[in-house]
């Protein structure tokens, strides 16, 4: 039994399920109480109904809509309802995380109207009452309680960092830790 506290480790950009079987997989094989948060391009994925019973470890998470840069900062309330509804009906987690972290109000409305918590940049202070969200390493300050954020991309990028490459990333590393958790279990109401 390690003495590390829990860990949320979570993956931007999951696009297809041959990332999954490429540098998922394996961290569970060695791992087997590992839980992934993967933030998903559903546009790209698909529904992940299938998916979500073949790897029922894995949080299929809401990562926009189509994955273009500020597309959550140019949706109408309409179009943030829409994709919202759209990503949920397609088997997508409770979950959203805006690409590029450019969001504004009719996203956070919409969140809040589906219950779907908007996991938020940690300078970002969300504005819309009621709304439940994930604050990162800031929720350390809120009182969230203690625990490790691991983050990194499994769409390979010149501009992010990439899960192939990163050194937290490893059975080695995972192996330390005893409890997985993702976003949701230390979201917080924002007031």
């Amino acid at each position: 039994m390690s003495q590390q506290p829990p860990i949320i480790i979570d993956v931007d950009d999951l696009i297809d399920e041959q990332q999954i079987v490429d540098h998922l997989l394996p961290l569970r094989e060695g791992v087997p109480g590992l839980t992934v948060t993967a933030y998903s391009v559903p546009n790209r994925l698909g529904p992940v109904h299938e998916l979500a019973k073949r790897y029922p470890w894995i949080k299929f998470a809401i990562h926009g809509f189509e994955h273009t840069f500020a597309e959550c900062g140019a949706w109408t309330s309409g179009h943030a309802h829409y994709y919202i509804e759209t990503a949920l009906s397609m088997g997508y987690d409770y979950l959203f995380k805006p690409p590029n972290w450019i969001f504004d109000g009719e996203l956070e409305e919409a969140c809040c109207m589906h219950n779907v918590v908007l996991h938020h940049h940690e300078k970002d202070e969300p504005r819309f009452k009621g709304l439940v969200a994930y604050p990162g390493t800031r929720g350390l300050r809120k009182g969230v309680g203690r625990h490790v954020y691991l983050h990194t991309h499994i769409l390979k990028n010149p501009s992010t960092t990439f899960i192939g490459e990163h050194p937290s990333f490893t059975v080695e590393n995972l192996k330390t830790f005893d409890i997985f958790l993702t976003p949701v279990d230390k979201a917080i109401p924002c007031v």
